[in-house]
């Protein structure tokens, strides 16, 4: 009786899915309420978050954070970035540097120009060159980072709100799209599958293998696989377009909206799952994946989730491959058959959304008998499919 009584209970859960814990993670930071985490940093054991009143540091994965903006004559911190032991804040007034994981501050604004203004929206980090976005362009520091000088051929003295690099080519964004590949030397307007600079305002970038992802405000992530020159919209299931962040972690793809919080996508931005539970405030500004986690930043507070519960979450809710399974409960062998041929692989994923066990399927038959009693989903990967089941193990 015991027996069925379990099974009963496995098999009604069999229809919850998964879902991403966001934890927050806020002591130290201002009780205000009003304050905007906007982008992220590391040195070392140290992670960096930069607000509206400063930046904060925690050593301790976010348990607690510190003021550090000890003479930061702007608080207002539009963008971070580290190379080495140098930290460096773009603020609303100017770029700050810090040597000593941000104790102390000194300015670094030389060359800047600030005709247009004195905000910094972005830094960047290539190697040993730092680049700037800023109000009137694109600005380079190289070691010893005491100053700047303009590299703004190609591009409108305007503002630019992001970075990214793949290979050789880095990337701007604002309105439009640029690339360059000689480090600034001159810049080339991505336009095909892009919108027109009018209607567009790019603001975030990511990386994924060999595919680049930007993020518009209001127009949602376009996906490029040639390294920018061609671009196309993915947003199938992103119900906000408002796309303010973007961050990239093995093969999981994160996009943060200005009204709608996170979303996850595991196929390449095919497709896109809202991963929101315990993110109590849906106004994502930045990400940072940091050691086993992925933090965000919010316009109330920083959140934290364990990169390890994303696993398998918005891969084919609605098999692609249709996969069959047998028995199920299984206590050792699971017999398995598909409508895919040739070679595929299989990962299994226990409820915490960890991978628990991986292979090559070369025959019908997968060996479970070393997972512990359970409820787990296996998943099919093909050529260029993907299916998934969920089975108990008794």
């Amino acid at each position: 009786m015991k027996k069925q009584l379990f099974l009963i209970l496995m098999l009604a859960m069999l229809g919850l899915t998964v879902k991403a814990q966001w934890t927050a993670v806020n002591t130290g930071f201002p009780t205000s309420g009003t304050d905007e985490y906007e982008w992220f940093a590391s040195i070392g054991s140290n992670l960096f978050v930069g607000t509206n009143s400063g930046v904060y540091v925690t050593s301790n994965n976010g348990a607690s954070w510190t003021a550090a903006s000890n003479g930061l004559t702007n608080t207002d911190i539009e963008a971070l970035a580290s190379i080495g032991s140098n930290l460096f804040a773009g603020t609303g007034n100017g770029i700050f540097k810090s040597v000593d994981n941000g104790a102390n501050w000194t300015a670094m604004s030389t060359g800047l120009n600030t005709a247009n203004g004195t905000s910094v929206y972005s830094l960047f980090a290539s190697g040993t060159n730092l680049f700037a976005g800023t109000e009137a362009g694109v600005f380079i520091s190289v070691p010893p980072y005491t100053g700047w000088t303009a590299v703004n051929s190609g591009l409108m003295l305007v503002d630019y709100y992001a970075f990214t690099q793949i290979g050789s080519y880095i990337f701007s964004g604002g309105l439009g799209v640029y690339r360059t590949a000689n480090n600034g030397g001159s810049w080339t307007q991505m336009t095909s599958g892009l919108p027109d600079i009018l209607n567009s305002d790019f603001e975030s970038f990511a990386v994924l293998g060999s595919n680049v992802y930007a993020g518009d405000l209001g127009l949602g992530v376009f996906k490029s696989t040639d390294n920018g020159t061609n671009w196309t919209a993915v947003n199938s299931g992103l119900t906000d377009l408002n796309t303010q962040a973007l961050a990239s972690n093995g093969t999981s793809l994160f996009a943060g909206g200005l009204d709608g919080g996170a979303f996850l996508s595991n196929d390449n931005g095919a497709s896109w799952t809202a991963v929101n539970t315990g993110l109590t405030n849906l106004r994502v500004l930045s990400f940072q994946v940091f050691g086993s986690n992925l933090y965000a930043g919010t316009a109330g507070g920083v959140f934290r989730a364990p990169l390890s519960s994303f696993a398998g979450i918005g891969e084919q809710q609605s098999d692609n491959i249709h996969v069959n399974i047998s028995p199920n409960p299984c206590n050792e062998t699971l017999h398995i058959t598909s409508d895919e041929p040739g070679t595929k692989h299989i990962e299994i994923y226990n409820t915490l959304g960890e991978c628990v066990q991986q292979q090559e399927l070369n025959t019908n038959e997968v060996d479970v008998s070393s997972l512990a009693k359970g409820i787990y989903i296996i998943k099919l990967i093909g050529k260029e499919r993907v299916g998934q089941k969920k089975f108990i193990k008794e």
